[in-house]
């Protein structure tokens, strides 16, 4: 974060992502901040809105880093370990309740956790193979958008840069995540047919 920012800066940027619960600036002894900060946004889609709009997005001439953070303290028991989620403008931090979330399961969506579903075999994480190798993150959003809310979708990509013709999507509920299978594994994307089954 660039250095001048305070915490109402910090809520009004994210503010065009979604509704803003809380914004914290971190700052040292000396009362200066220390780069870096938290949001927690009121939904999970918000979140997913919030890391695609200002990840790597230049404010004031310092380009932003913006994650998922880690699972609130009372959730840390339930979660894998090292789940890896700690960084800059984490969402959720140190705030032992979330409003908007009505359990673990909600948070841990928003995190793309796949171990958490009570039903076997159905998680929110997809996997997407046999993609046209022009596509994109956007293009694999826009797609699977029409099964249901999206927090996050990525194409792998090789050492050169280019794809190598498979990705994940993770849904913000396991409801549209099962209907995503559905309506396209086996659905002819660009003349190749889909391979989409739940992320292992």
């Amino acid at each position: 974060l660039p250095y001048r920012v305070r915490w109402q800066d910090l809520k009004d940027l994210f503010r065009k992502a979604g509704t803003v619960l809380r914004a914290d600036v971190s700052l040292g002894p000396d009362n200066r901040s220390r780069g870096y900060g938290t949001v927690l946004l009121a939904t999970a889609e918000d979140a997913g809105r919030a890391v695609d709009m200002f990840n790597g997005y230049s404010w004031q001439s310092r380009i932003l880093e913006v994650r998922l953070d880690r699972l609130p303290h009372d959730l840390d028991s339930f979660a894998a370990p090292a789940t890896g989620y700690h960084t800059p403008i984490p969402l959720g931090g140190h705030t032992p309740t979330i409003p908007g979330f009505r359990s673990y399961a909600d948070y841990a969506a928003l995190l793309g956790h796949d171990r958490l579903s009570a039903t076997a075999g159905v998680s929110r994480n997809l996997f997407v193979g046999n993609l046209p190798f022009h596509c994109q993150w956007q293009d694999l959003k826009d797609l699977f958008r029409q099964a249901g809310t999206i927090l996050r979708a990525d194409v792998a990509l090789g050492q050169d840069g280019r794809s190598r013709g498979f990705g994940t999507v993770v849904f913000a509920t396991e409801h549209d995540a099962e209907r995503a299978v559905k309506m396209f594994n086996g659905y002819e994307y660009n003349g190749r047919p889909l391979k989409v089954h739940y992320d292992k």
